[in-house]
């Protein structure tokens, strides 16, 4: 009936609003019928734009504005139909539904009706709508990162970060050895900067170690959402790279760089212009360089406590804590040396392990250094391995792999391993020993480059170390479990305990064996070893060695038996025939060395502080003897005749401390034994350290006719066992001890050395010694009572001491002045540095003329001399407006008489670091000029006036002791 209503309305208003109305109820059924039809093809554009807006995500590129716009009004129709079917059809379902509230029937009806026409409105305006765009990138990728928790790392984080922040800092260099934390310290500065707007982007880039140019350029263009081709040319890419970033401020970050790479050639624009930063990783010191990095930050292994604290973090301290396993869990965490990243895998292999012997076990395993623990091999000695193998020379490699034969933690002092790497002939390519030595020492300072040797901690020592890890990678490379290197036997150190020595079985196969500093004092009959290269026994209590025991190794080359407790030594003929080098040294107990003769391939002899007592006449027949270290035998008396003009090949002789009769006179072959004409004649010597205790065997023309030709020698002329402990830092020395009237050949060989030590001379002054010795650069005279001046400027020419360097005078009772007579111009211009101590009658230091040719004097101690009053003479009118321009360090000590420095009232010095006065009472400094708004400095009664240019670089030290 309603229906038959509705169309009668209809027919009566036909041309009226009424009749639209009409039609809004009557027409509903068909309207949301089309509704629903049309929803179906907008819901499928919906869905087509989605899903090709997920596919362009992947081509970095997104949906435009316009396109997202469209879609959310989409999305949103479809949402209200949805609610317009679900009434409708709620509203079929009840008896005289639409007819029981006929307005808001009205009104589903009139909802329909628009919003049919805002649907086909919208269907219309799809196909005017331009679909994507380039996608924006992020300004930072966030990075999954384990917490940065221990100090150390959180301060490097900090330098880091303040770096960001300087202004003059655009290059950033973060090394240290693998697996250390430099990534993650930089994955959480890259976080980090989430919070920041420095950086339009921070861009990361995790490099290979094989560099390529290409792929990091594509990297970085697919991060920014650069388009590119992949048959674009190096040049393209990095124009639109250069181009792209040149107005932007961006953070670069280069992880893990082996090799230098051209910024500029990536597409790089400099980082100052705009700046921008460029921050990188690396293992290699040498890549801080090659990059021009204008800060370099190494990161340290982490403190005991750190690394307890990250292992336990990881293991579960529930685990740790366990009373019997606390103990060994800890021992477990030192194995791994502060190396996160050990640490952590070490770590994660024993979470949950409650049981003590499995704790034990996994001790011994890292002890062994062998990578039975889960995770050892492939995320350590693998990634670890890396720096190994970038060694790209062989004989470098194995240098690296020589250090793992000493002990663990062990100092191993550089000179003595450069020495083992010339004997092992490891440095080759060198014309002789010297060139070879130089070649070592930059072998050294590669592998600490890269992080995988360290500078040794001790005090005034030049050693290295290994760290824990690194040696244990060394040892696994050089281990049966390893196919790569060569195979090593390394039972090294107090820790090891060995007793006895390995079982013969696992000598077999090895090519070099270590079982330095154990408590072994029996070693096996006949070991058969064909491969044995090096075998080193040092520091073990071995009394004896089997006649037989080295006849099963045809192979040996380096045999070491230092300070062993070996009582005699006895080789057959046909053994050690291919012996290089023969370490004998400290074996206090060993006598007689009579098969020295039948070594005929040595070429380095040491048999320094041994018990030596006589040298075997066949030891002539050596004649590939490179390097014969004799020091310190005091059982040694005379060297038979012959042997020494024997060995033609010697490029190092030493024979320091030690008392040999040499026979006076030039001739080759003396009864008696050997003479120093000997000597002169080994054409090949370079290196020379020997003591001489009688001056008559110093004539003229004795040995000194290859003086010149020496590379470096050291030696000591008087009656003295022990000369002194050297402090001298030159290649060229002479040590003279008492005596006065010295035969030409001292003179001449004083001419060519660069340092001269001189101690308990009865001489007055040394202008004899010094006046044409013109190379030299360090000048050292204590104890000499009679010596009134150190040298008579009219007795010696105009280029005496014109090189010096460095002048050390102590405990001269008689000096009562520097220099006698006007200082030739040209003198002193190079001398930086004075020590004077314990010369009681010495008044005044320096004349005021003097003082004009010290204008490089960096370093000033005096102590101990009683009698001084003034550092400078004379009057004002005839010092140099500004004495001592370069001074740095000042030091006066317990001058009880001292005045004055200077006849004035002030003194600039404007070039002083540090300035100490002690126990010097009488003494008033002088005013720095311009300074009276500053603070004074009260040193006792003396005032010294700040000055504020050099007030922030200045350090006072005031020690008074009254």
């Amino acid at each position: 009936m309603m229906e038959k209503f509705l169309e009668w309305m209809g027919q009566i208003f036909p041309n009226t609003q009424i009749s639209e109305q009409v039609g809004y109820v009557r027409n509903l059924k068909r309207n949301v019928e089309d509704l629903m039809e049309d929803a179906k093809t907008l819901k499928a554009q919906c869905d087509d734009m989605e899903s090709e807006g997920r596919e362009a995500s992947r081509k970095r590129m997104r949906l435009t504005n316009q396109a997202q716009i469209w879609l959310g009004q989409a999305r949103a129709n479809l949402t209200e139909i949805e609610n317009i079917k679900s009434e409708f059809d709620r509203r079929q379902a009840s008896n005289n539904g639409f007819l029981s509230n006929l307005p808001s029937t009205y009104t589903l009806g009139k909802r329909a009706v628009e919003k049919l026409e805002s649907f086909r409105q919208d269907l219309n305006k799809r196909s005017c709508i331009k679909l994507l765009a380039m996608s924006s990138p992020p300004r930072v990728i966030e990075m999954d990162v384990p917490t940065v928790g221990q100090s150390s790392a959180q301060r490097t984080m900090e330098k880091i970060w303040d770096l960001l922040h300087d202004e003059h800092t655009s290059v950033i260099c973060v090394y240290g050895m693998g697996g250390i934390g430099k990534t993650t310290l930089m994955k959480a500065i890259n976080n980090k900067l989430q919070a920041t707007e420095e950086f339009e982007y921070v861009i990361w880039v995790t490099l290979s170690k094989e560099l390529n140019l290409q792929r990091i350029q594509k990297e970085i263009m697919s991060r920014l959402h650069l388009k590119f081709d992949e048959d674009d040319s190096c040049n393209s890419r990095s124009m639109q790279l250069r181009q792209y970033l040149t107005d932007k401020r961006y953070m670069l970050i280069l992880d893990d760089l082996w090799d230098c790479i051209d910024l500029h050639t990536v597409g790089i624009p400099p980082n100052k212009e705009n700046r921008s930063k460029t921050a990188i990783t690396t293992r290699l010191f040498e890549v801080c360089n090659d990059m021009k990095a204008d800060a370099k930050i190494r990161v340290s292994t982490l403190t005991e406590a750190e690394a307890w604290d990250l292992f336990a973090a990881n293991v579960g301290v529930e685990v740790v804590d366990q009373l019997d396993i606390k103990d060994v869990s800890n021992d477990v965490v030192m194995e791994c040396g502060g190396l996160p990243l050990a640490i952590v895998v070490v770590a994660k292999a024993m979470h949950g392990e409650n049981k003590s012997k499995l704790w034990e076990d996994a001790l011994r395993a890292l002890r062994a250094s062998v990578p039975e623990i889960r995770g050892m091999e492939p995320q350590v000695f693998r990634p670890l391995k890396l720096s190994y193998d970038d060694l790209r020379d062989e004989k470098v490699k194995m240098c690296f792999l020589y250090c793992s034969l000493f002990p663990e933690d062990f100092e191993i002092d550089v000179k003595h391993l450069v020495d083992l790497w010339i004997m092992e002939g490891f440095i080759d390519n060198v014309d002789n020993l010297v060139d070879a030595s130089n070649k070592g020492h930059r072998i050294i300072e590669e592998l600490k480059r890269r992080c995988l040797v360290e500078e040794g901690i001790r005090r005034g020592s030049n050693a290295v170390k290994m760290h824990d890890i690194i040696r244990d990678l060394a040892v696994y490379i050089t281990s049966s479990s390893c196919n790569e290197g060569p195979k090593f036997l390394v039972k090294a150190g107090i820790g090891e305990g060995l007793n006895e020595p390995p079982p013969e079985g696992t000598w077999r196969e090895c090519e070099r064996i270590s079982l330095m500093m154990n408590d072994i004092t029996e070693l096996p009959v006949k070991p058969e070893c064909p491969n044995l290269i090096s075998l080193i026994l040092t520091e073990n209590p071995i009394t004896a060695v089997a006649h037989s025991f080295f006849e099963l190794m045809p192979a040996l080359q380096v045999l070491d038996l230092s300070c062993t407790s070996i009582m005699s030594l006895s080789v057959s003929s046909s053994s050690l025939s291919n012996l290089r080098a023969l370490i004998l040294t400290g074996c206090r107990t060993l006598t007689e060395v009579p098969f020295l003769g039948q070594l005929k391939e040595l070429q380095f002899l040491d048999i320094k502080s041994s018990g030596i007592r006589s040298l075997p006449e066949e030891m002539q027949n050596l004649v590939k003897l490179k390097k014969l270290n004799m020091s310190g035998l005091f059982n040694l008396r005379t060297i038979p005749s012959n042997v020494m003009s024997g060995l033609s090949s010697l490029e190092d002789l030493r024979l320091q401390k030690k008392k040999v009769n040499w026979v006076k006179g030039s001739e080759l072959a003396v009864e008696n034994g050997a003479t120093l004409g000997e000597v002169a004649k080994l054409k090949r010597l370079t290196i020379l350290k020997i003591t001489i205790q009688d001056y008559d065997c110093m004539e003229e023309d004795v040995f000194l006719q290859q003086w010149s030709k020496l590379k470096k020698f050291r030696v000591f002329i008087g009656p003295s066992q022990v000369m002194g402990r050297n402090k001298m830092d030159c290649m060229k020395q002479v040590h003279i001890h008492r005596g006065n009237n010295y035969p030409r050949g001292v003179m001449v060989m004083v001419t060519l050395t660069e340092g001269l030590k001189l101690t308990r001379a009865g001489v007055k002054d040394v202008s004899q010694l010094v006046g044409d010795a013109n190379g030299l650069r360090m000048l050292d005279i204590g104890g000499c009572e009679e010596m009134k001046c150190i040298l008579d400027w009219s007795d010696v020419g105009e280029n005496a001491l014109q090189n010096i360097e460095k002048l050390r005078l102590s405990s001269l009772s008689s000096l009562q002045k520097l220099f006698k007579g006007e200082v030739p111009q040209k003198c002193l211009r190079k001398l930086n540095e004075i020590y004077l101590g314990h010369c009681y009658n010495l008044k005044s230091l320096f004349s005021s003329e003097m003082v004009h040719n010290l204008d490089q004097l960096q370093t000033l101690h005096v102590r101990y001399c009683n009698g001084l009053e003034e550092i400078i003479e004379g009057h004002d009118n005839s010092l140099p407006e500004n004495p001592f321009p370069q001074l740095r360090n000042f030091k006066l000590e317990k001058l009880h008489k001292l005045k004055s420095i200077i006849r004035r009232d002030t003194l600039a010095l404007p070039s002083l670091i540090k300035l100490e006065i002690d126990e010097c009472p009488n003494l008033r400094l002088p005013k720095r000029p311009d300074t009276t708004d500053w603070p004074s400095i009260t040193l006792g009664n003396a005032t010294w006036e700040a000055n504020p240019q050099q007030s922030e670089r200045m350090q006072w030290f005031h020690r008074l002791r009254r």
